[in-house]
């Protein structure tokens, strides 16, 4: 007994879809402070991630050989799906957070972990938004830990007071120290 090619591209499909899901939800539980960066870089696309998921799996579904009734159903919903993500296409592209690195720099005398800054605007409006991170680790393994979430008030000074110690003074003028613990988690942490 055979296996035609459209039972190998209906498998083929099932399992793309199922690995695409998958990783999207690795990538979203690495976004979340703590996560290994290397993941959270490549894989916190959930809006790409899901829509080429659903796609895979209209093509299963259209090339599935089960009862006509149920595989036109479940093929009706999962093309709704798609058609419905393309508004979040939209969305997404107005309200993308694009964040720029504006700062990176070292530790004293830790060359594994790194103090890193990024910028950007708030939605639709010009309030500039800074979020703090903490690299810790090397290669493959850094995690990053979310430091502080700064709004329109801004950052007046972020220093290294040891390798383990930073110092934030915020625009509306409080000073913060936060120690950064052995595996690099930062206590307390700032959102003004």
């Amino acid at each position: 007994m055979t296996i035609g090619w459209d039972r190998w591209v209906m498998s083929g499909s099932l399992g793309g879809s199922a690995t695409l899901a998958g990783a999207a939800v690795v990538g979203r539980v690495n976004a979340r402070s703590g996560g290994l960066l290397v993941l959270r870089e490549w894989l916190d696309e959930p809006l790409l991630f899901g829509t080429s998921a659903l796609v895979l799996l209209f093509v299963a579904l259209v090339l599935g050989r089960s009862h006509g009734w149920f595989r036109s159903a479940l093929g009706a919903v999962v093309l709704t799906l798609i058609v419905g993500s393309v508004p979040l296409w939209l969305l997404a592209g107005v309200f993308s957070d694009e964040l720029q690195t504006t700062r990176t720099e070292a530790a004293p005398g830790r060359l594994d972990r790194r103090l890193v800054v990024k910028e950007g605007t708030a939605g639709l409006g010009p309030d500039p938004y800074s979020y703090v991170y903490v690299d810790d680790g090397s290669g493959l393994s850094v995690r990053r830990w979310q430091v502080a979430d700064i709004d329109r008030h801004g950052i007046k000074e972020l220093v290294w007071v040891g390798p383990d110690q930073l110092r934030l003074v915020t625009g509306l003028g409080r000073t913060h120290l936060i120690r950064i613990a052995d595996d690099g988690r930062p206590s307390p942490t700032v959102d003004e």
